[in-house]
């Protein structure tokens, strides 16, 4: 069994399937017992559309959720913004956005897959962020991808790649995608990247448009030391990570990506290649 007490629910998705899906939660007879903790905006859209929910809650901020784990309706984002605020809650997410490839639970799943979660059914995955350093100084870290691109998408970037202090390869390209196993089937996957198991100790670094049509994709043990090295005549560039998070940079300037110290976990039922299957190929069945 699993022994919860106070369960946070964070969505970004504010509509009348959101309300359905927090009644079936609420009415299973394991949840009779349970305090949940609504994020501002689905809190006060409930207080608008259904008021009779409202008793059941408490409002309370990411930051403020002081929670057993959290509930995450949406898609990737919104499981991407919980971590990087909560990353020691472990994350159980059920898909309300386009493709959810981080996801766990689909919206027509959620009694059965709730009544296994509370059975003991599901298992914990620990993933570990990776973070980008400038001169020794932590810029940020991510648990799906860091993305370095230019302030200006028309002016493309100089890019050299080193491994273990040697260039493996560089090019002029609009930008570089360093992507972890759980992030691959990301932005990493559109532009020409490999999906990675996630449990690899790894990373995938992933180019967009690059000049040199030889490049291709390479996946690194995370044991690498890895450094690239950026210039360009129109400045600034930006460094994203996760699509969340943007910092600007003067270059020429030098970066290396090596493990966090912070880790996600999340709460998981399915083989990591049954999401795969679901996402990529709807239409195979067993």
């Amino acid at each position: 069994m699993v022994e919860v007490s106070q369960i946070g629910i964070f969505s970004q998705v504010l509509c009348e399937d959101t309300i359905d899906i927090l009644n079936t939660i609420i009415s299973l007879e394991e949840c009779k017992s349970i305090s949940f903790s609504l994020n501002p905006e689905l809190f006060n859209y409930i207080e608008s559309n259904r008021p009779k929910f409202i008793p059941g809650f408490r409002k309370a901020s990411l930051k403020e959720m002081n929670v057993d784990c959290i509930f995450s309706i949406g898609g990737d984002g919104t499981i991407l913004r919980i971590a990087r605020a909560k990353p020691h809650v472990p994350i159980l997410s059920i898909n309300k956005g386009r493709k959810g490839f981080m996801t766990e639970i689909e919206a027509n799943e959620i009694e059965t897959s709730l009544k296994l979660f509370f059975q003991g059914n599901f298992r914990l995955e620990e993933h570990t962020k990776i973070a980008a350093r400038m001169d020794g100084q932590i810029q940020g870290s991510a648990i799906n991808e860091i993305l370095i691109t230019s302030g200006d998408l028309l002016k493309p970037i100089d890019f050299k790649v080193l491994v273990d202090n040697e260039v493996i390869s560089g090019s002029s390209a609009d930008g570089i995608i360093i992507a972890t196993p759980i992030g691959s089937t990301g932005h990493n996957l559109s532009s020409g990247g490999s999906i990675m198991d996630p449990n690899l100790h790894g990373l995938i670094i992933s180019w967009i448009n690059p000049i040199n049509l030889a490049i291709r994709p390479v996946i690194l043990d995370l044991s690498r030391n890895l450094e690239i090295i950026c210039s360009t005549r129109i400045n600034p560039i930006k460094m994203v990570f996760d699509g969340q998070i943007s910092i600007e940079y003067t270059t020429p300037v030098k970066f290396s990506i090596s493990l966090s110290q912070e880790k996600v976990k999340f709460f998981r039922h399915r083989h990591f290649t049954s999401r795969w299957r679901q996402h990529l190929h709807p239409e195979i069945r067993d």
